[in-house]
């Protein structure tokens, strides 16, 4: 999996914009590690092949799916700060986790193409303080 982390001028300002490009062997592996974080309730940690990893934070008190693009400490005191986010958290209660699980395992069994987040948005609870995804499936 590789995730490109860019970012778009809107009119309320700068806003992250990510794409993820992944098979769905890598869209399986993403949703097993939902399913870890949720039975575990600890952070799970995923690697990817670019900079950016991907953490899934287990949190009952949100009531919808939040991601965002921070770094370790979520601190920004610099541009560099800023710039140097690397990982993708996405936070959620358990059934909200549980439900990301299952749009990713239905992203894996579509083929190659791409979708947006906003798909799980047109049944779910999706932040509107998140960025938009948009998630690539490749052939293998």
């Amino acid at each position: 999996m590789k995730i490109e982390a860019r970012q778009m001028f809107q009119s309320n300002g700068l806003i992250d914009d990510l794409v993820l490009y992944a098979n769905s062997e890598d869209y399986l592996r993403l949703a097993d590690i939902v399913g870890i974080a949720i039975s575990s309730n600890k952070p799970m940690f995923m690697m990817s092949e670019s900079e950016i990893s991907i953490e899934i934070i287990f949190d009952e008190t949100k009531e919808e799916l939040f991601t965002a693009l921070q770094n370790k400490a979520n601190d920004y005191f610099s541009m560099d700060d800023w710039n140097g986010r690397n990982i993708l958290r996405v936070y959620g209660s358990g059934d909200i986790l549980a439900n990301f699980q299952q749009f990713l395992v239905k992203l894996s069994g579509r083929g190659p193409g791409y979708s947006y987040i906003s798909e799980y948005s047109e049944d779910y609870s999706y932040s509107r303080y998140s960025p938009e995804w948009r998630l690539h499936v490749e052939s293998c």
